[in-house]
């Protein structure tokens, strides 16, 4: 079921978020069983954790990225006939921003996950470049999601009917840091693309664990690859708690990220998730 006005955009995308996550936007359909799920261990989140990140290709600097972690609570109705509660959110922003002597753009995206079962709430991204801008938002409820998409050319909205396992591209970089890093754990999963209005199904698995050398220090890590039917792109968490993400391998690209500085945040303050 979907609505559409009018609206379509020609963007010149620059080399920001979708540079380094560019691999969403070329996912191959797959028409298989997804199987088994692995239970998550959901990590020890620290309220106000900024991670910053460089992205580079074929060695070149090409952005830098800054990831903020923060906790935060809202109302949820649990739907019909079920009393209204506070269910405690995990927002996360990230920000990519061009080197100083780069041609300028911006480009931010906002999301926000259920801290207890890291089911997603909505996205929100907004990009501007020098000739260019445009702002998209996702809102998941009860096996949809809304997306709106705003550009210099008019507006589209559209809904989306989802499947019973999904989660959204833009959140996959934070929701691996509570897969289980144990070598040979496998899964399928549907990606929600909301700047395509579609979703697609990927596979990951969990490798052997790497040394992933930074400037802060050589933190050893767990590979998570994902994989498509023509390329990979290989994610590294820290193997110690909160499991931070250390950075990523796009090898077909020739397109790295890696950590450059990390700021710890404080223990929750809000009431324990049941």
């Amino acid at each position: 079921m979907s609505v559409r006005r009018q609206g379509s955009s020609k963007l010149r995308i620059h080399g920001s978020w979708l540079a380094a996550c560019g691999w969403c936007l070329l996912l191959a359909c797959v028409t298989e069983d997804l199987g088994p799920m692995p239970a998550f261990d959901v990590p020890q989140w620290r309220d106000g954790e900024i991670s910053r990140y460089v992205v580079t290709r074929n060695d070149s600097a090409l952005y830098r990225s800054a990831v903020t972690l923060e906790f935060d609570e809202e109302m949820n109705d649990g739907g019909q006939g079920d009393s209204v509660r506070l269910v405690p959110t995990l927002v996360v922003t990230n920000v990519i921003q061009p080197l100083p002597d780069a041609e300028w753009f911006f480009d931010s995206v906002h999301v926000v996950f259920r801290r207890d079962n890291l089911s997603p709430l909505r996205t929100y991204r907004a990009m501007q470049t020098d000739i260019s801008e445009f702002e998209l938002t996702a809102r998941f409820s009860r096996g949809r999601v809304q997306i709106e998409k705003q550009t210099i050319d008019g507006a589209t909205e559209e809904l989306l009917r989802l499947p019973g396992r999904f989660h959204s591209y833009d959140m996959v970089q934070t929701w691996l840091r509570a897969v289980p890093l144990v070598s040979g754990t496998s899964f399928r999963d549907n990606l929600v693309v909301p700047f395509e209005f579609r979703t697609v199904p990927v596979k990951f698995l969990v490798l052997g664990t790497k040394l992933i050398p930074t400037n802060v220090g050589d933190i050893m890590c767990r590979e998570i690859v994902l994989i498509l039917p023509t390329r990979e792109v290989r994610f590294w968490y820290e193997l110690a708690q909160p499991h931070r993400f250390v950075g990523l391998n796009d090898i077909q690209n020739n397109t790295k990220m890696v950590l450059e500085s990390y700021r710890a945040g404080h223990a929750d303050t809000l009431p324990p998730v049941p």
